[in-house]
């Protein structure tokens, strides 16, 4: 959480391209599966990554 807390004041007034954000879309798509995989792992007690989860983190 830091480190989206200092770059996101950085980003004011940037300008990105279609390319761009989806390029950052797909970097969020990436986080948040991985932070749902944790929050599941924590709650079962299941700490094995799946294979789609494993394709999603190398950006397969």
């Amino acid at each position: 959480m830091a480190t989206p807390g200092r770059l996101v004041p950085r980003l004011r007034g940037q300008e990105f391209t279609e390319d761009e954000r989806e390029t950052v879309r797909r970097g969020i798509a990436r986080v948040r599966a991985a932070a749902e995989w944790l929050e599941a792992a924590v709650d079962h007690g299941e700490f094995t990554l799946d294979d789609q989860l494993t394709q999603l983190l190398k950006g397969e």
